[in-house]
């Protein structure tokens, strides 16, 4: 069987199935989570037999088998919403805690949602939960801008990266922290990070600072890119100036730096791409193009596929590789399946 992908609202394409779920959740596993993907499509119907994956580059069993349309998850799936806290990105209607309850909570019961909100600072409003009122309260202080009881979660520039001064939006930094603190909690699980910004950092970090801590830890990123919109309407508007300016003549500085932001746009869109994620680029933003991403990432979820397998113990733990592959190509094509593990 093959399952549509939603047009327009994941740039990357996605993943694939199970049957035989068998392992407890409470032993240490080191997971493996993918897509798969054919024609545009999520593939819903794989089986174990067409899968290998590889540690190191050499063939190794696995345990655990999840996704698709045949088992149901025991491994849960937690959700890190974190939220760009400058005023200009929480002014757009995005704190709406109903809407992530209806498709995340109420509609699959393997998902924990965590919340998150950034600037300079990174700082923890809900751990990885079901609880509703938990992660109502969070939005709405997130909303209101007082951090109550929530966890400042330490976070540092990259090496050789530099900040503005005058502080700003850590938004790799962000990243980087949120997805050591969600590998931190306790128990199996496999994690996305949604991230909620216009894209406009205030340090030299790259999107390549992110994806490599994010790779290492399995973790996929979404990134939703917020008032994109906005900056097209004055990339026009520029444009149409510029054309009625004197043939030859070198761009203006306004043009370079509209030019500059849409870089910076592209960059930030292209940290789902780089950790097998995927981005939202909605064209306005209101309720019901809210509860549109959340359709979106609960889409994801639901095609996602999951190996496991407990790690052998070594007298000297080190880095491997684990890699996930079709073992017919004709079958399609895996999205993300890599990461690293130390055992």
């Amino acid at each position: 069987m093959r399952v549509a992908v939603a047009a327009g609202l994941l740039a990357a394409a996605a993943l694939a199935a199970q049957e035989t779920p068998t392992f407890r959740t409470e032993t240490s596993l080191a997971l493996v989570r993918f897509h798969a993907t054919k024609g545009g499509r999520y593939l819903d119907d794989l089986k174990p037999d067409d899968l290998i994956l590889f540690e190191d580059g050499q063939p190794r069993p696995f345990a655990l088998f999840e996704g698709g349309r045949t088992a149901r998850r025991s491994v849960p799936v937690d959700v890190s919403l974190l939220f760009d806290t400058r005023g200009s990105v929480l002014d757009i209607g995005l704190l709406d805690a109903a809407a992530f309850k209806s498709v995340l909570l109420d509609g699959l019961p393997s998902v924990r949602v965590a919340v998150y909100g950034f600037a300079a600072k990174l700082r923890r409003f809900s751990p990885p939960s079901r609880d509703y009122d938990a992660l109502r309260e969070a939005l709405d202080r997130i909303g209101e801008r007082r951090p109550g009881r929530a966890v400042n979660v330490p976070i540092e520039l990259p090496p050789k990266r530099k900040s503005d001064p005058r502080g700003g939006t850590w938004i790799y930094e962000a990243v980087i922290g949120a997805a050591r603190d969600a590998a931190a909690q306790a128990g199996n699980a496999t994690r996305m990070i949604v991230v909620f910004s216009d894209g406009f950092a205030t340090t030299n970090s790259t999107p390549e600072d992110a994806a490599s801590v994010c790779e290492e830890l399995g973790i996929t990123v979404y990134p939703v890119v917020l008032g994109h919109w906005k900056l097209g309407e004055k990339i026009r508007a520029q444009n149409e100036r510029e054309a009625n300016r004197r043939p030859g003549s070198i761009p203006s500085a306004a043009t370079d730096r509209l030019n500059e932001q849409e870089s910076e746009i592209q960059q930030f869109a292209g940290l789902g791409r780089l950790t097998g994620g995927g981005a939202f680029d909605p064209p306005a933003m209101g309720p019901g193009v809210l509860r549109q991403i959340v359709a979106g990432l609960a889409a994801r979820v639901q095609t996602e596929y999951v190996l496991g397998f407990t790690p052998e113990s070594s007298g000297t733990p080190r880095r491997h590789k684990l890699e996930v592959r079709l073992r017919d190509k004709s079958l399609g094509q895996i999205v993300g399946g890599k990461r690293q593990v130390v055992h």
